[in-house]
């Protein structure tokens, strides 16, 4: 017999949306021109492959540490001001570099800030949620992140716009906007009062209902892991595939990654209250059927405009319902004292096989274009096999039960999960 005490209402600070907030701001600026900034520096297909991995890695492998900090170590939100100012030095000098070398250095520092922001922000997070309302929290959360993170879109398109060259140069004070926001967010947090973990009371659980849980949650971990290294194939190819293949000038660049941006914050609101009613996990596995159509129409349909309505129509609502359900799955699995350590395993394992698809990706790229004498060829392989990766990667995912039970459903995937059981019999 478990008991959820959630009468409790929770409100989550100001100061933590205001964090958010400016996160948002730093990273929608910044990150998604990261790949078209290190191209337009002249880096080929094999150092795109090795700033996407280490972008995977690092912030994700060196977590374990900084998760196991945060649960037992002075307050979580100390370590990710410290994080902050950390991450505002690096973003500020990867605005001033001249080669991917130089970048490929930055990054790795960059990455070192992101492993001690990332697992304590989830777990401070988690601190301030009632659990009953979870989908719909997180959905405000990232509602509020992205509409200041549009507004860091903006001022790319602005910047990209007025420079008028398709070089590197409008994207170096995006960068240095993202150090500032950065910083900011640090201080802000100086302003958040300290909740005791315990005060959200865990679920009372038998020893049998314990081991469900821990199951479920390293059955979990496997599956995005699995799915992870084949989404992660194809990241190093896209800015190739806008700059070298579809040759798109730079406010074209801008404008596909704001019209993502755009169509994921939009479905926030609907995935969050989905979240609320039927759990995380359906709406995770209509997400990764998304994501796995993607890489087949990128392959036969490599159009921009094509690219751009995809943006709208399946990556917009996928990756917005990957936002919450991800870590809406970990906090539903996870005991309040140890969030950050279960968030940390998590995304440090699928940060390992991001690291390995991105690099294998690339590689395979370049080893491809040598071999077909096209970068096409080469990329529409990689494509092929990502989306054959991603199918199979969707199975295990069907054979996931979560403990916790919500009050509604979605037919399809009921369905799916019935004959995935079926099959298994």
């Amino acid at each position: 017999m478990s008991t959820d005490n959630t009468s409790e209402e929770i409100e989550p600070p100001t100061e933590l949306y205001a964090y958010h907030a400016t996160s948002s701001f730093a990273n929608d600026i910044s990150m998604p021109y990261l790949s078209y900034y290190a191209v337009r520096l002249g880096a080929s297909f094999e150092q795109i492959a090795w700033i996407q991995s280490l972008m995977n890695l690092l912030p994700n492998a060196l977590q374990y540490f900084w998760g196991w900090v945060s649960d037992t170590k002075s307050i979580r939100t100390y370590w990710i001001i410290g994080g902050s100012i950390f991450g505002a030095i690096s973003l500020y000098l990867l605005s001033t570099v001249n080669d991917p070398n130089e970048m490929l250095l930055l990054v790795v520092i960059y990455s070192v800030s992101l492993s001690i922001i990332n697992p304590t922000w989830a777990a401070l997070q988690g601190d301030w949620m009632n659990p009953s309302k979870r989908g719909s929290t997180l959905s405000k959360f990232h509602v509020i992140g992205g509409l200041l993170g549009l507004v860091g879109s903006l001022i790319a398109v602005y910047s990209v716009y007025t420079d008028g060259s398709n070089s590197a140069e409008p994207f170096r004070p995006l960068f240095t906007f993202a150090a500032v926001a950065t910083f900011i967010g640090g201080l802000i947090l100086i302003r958040v009062p300290y909740r005791d973990p315990e005060k959200t009371k865990d679920l009372v659980l038998s020893e049998t209902a314990k081991k469900e849980y821990s199951n479920t949650f390293q059955s979990y971990v496997r599956a995005q892991a699995f799915y992870a290294l084949n989404m992660s194939l194809i990241w190093p190819l896209f800015a190739m595939i806008l700059i070298e293949v579809l040759e798109v000038d730079n406010i074209v660049l801008v404008a596909f990654s704001l019209v993502g941006a755009v169509s994921e914050m939009a479905f926030q609101p609907i995935m969050g209250r989905l979240v609320d009613r039927v759990g995380p996990l359906p709406v995770l596995i209509m997400s990764r059927i998304g994501f796995a159509i993607l890489p087949f129409i990128y392959a036969f349909f490599p159009i921009i405009e094509v690219m751009i309505l995809l943006q709208i129509v399946i990556l917009g609502p996928c990756f917005s319902a990957f936002l919450i359900t991800s870590n809406a799955m970990v906090l539903d699995l996870a005991p309040n004292k140890e969030r950050a350590a279960y968030f940390s395993y998590y995304n440090t394992r699928v940060g390992i096989t991001t690291f390995v698809g991105a690099l294998i990706g690339g590689y395979m790229a370049g080893y491809l274009e040598d071999f077909y004498n096209d970068t096409w060829k080469a990329i529409f392989t990689i494509f092929i096999i990502s989306g054959i990766g991603r199918s199979i990667g969707t199975i295990p995912f069907l054979s996931l039960r979560i403990p916790k039970k919500y009050p509604g459903s979605i037919y399809l995937v009921d369905r799916l999960m019935e004959f995935r059981m079926f099959k298994r019999r």
